[in-house]
């Protein structure tokens, strides 16, 4: 009987040895794939993202721009948080944030929106960025994209950044499907 016992917790012993060392390995691949793909913050509270709703103000010139031009908006509503978008015409995402870090104020950072290739078949432009010079005031911004064209639903991953230089603010990394029909 003793014997029987004996095996029995060695047993155990191996089932639990095998589990922790599971549980250790989820672990890591956890926080690699957090590293990947994780909404950071460091200056700056990233207050929602996801798909918003807004008051269509019309379109700016924006020579620099793939299209030419930006939408402007007002009274700007999160519908739905999530990182998945499924592209659609009109459909708006990004994310809403405000500058914590003091030392940023009065400061000038970057907007950036990197996504896959995209090219405006009316003017042959192509790009996998857009970029924008903020001044950090300490009240809430935005920075959103709306699908004006179909040309504009670039699947893949899409990455809204905030930017001190080259050190991260504030980021939000989106992953765009594009439905087959």
């Amino acid at each position: 009987m003793r014997k029987c016992c004996v095996s029995w917790f060695r047993s155990i012993r191996r089932v639990l040895a095998a589990l922790a060392l599971l549980a250790v390995s989820g672990a890591a691949t956890a926080q690699a794939q957090d590293r990947a793909g994780a909404v950071r913050e460091n200056g700056a509270a990233i207050l929602d993202y996801g798909i918003y709703t807004h008051s269509d103000l019309g379109l700016v010139e924006a020579p620099g721009d793939i299209s030419g031009w930006r939408f402007t908006a007002a009274n700007v509503r999160l519908l739905r948080r999530t990182r998945t978008i499924l592209a659609q015409p009109g459909l708006t995402f990004g994310m809403r944030f405000r500058v914590t870090d003091a030392r940023l104020i009065g400061k000038t950072l970057t907007l950036v929106i990197r996504f896959p290739t995209m090219t405006n078949p009316a003017n042959g432009k192509s790009g996998v960025e857009l970029a924008d010079r903020i001044l950090a005031t300490g009240d809430l911004r935005r920075q959103l994209f709306r699908f004006d064209h179909m040309w504009e639903m670039a699947e893949g991953p899409w990455i809204m950044t905030l930017l001190d230089g080259r050190r991260i603010v504030a980021e939000v990394p989106f992953r765009v499907v594009v439905a087959l029909n």
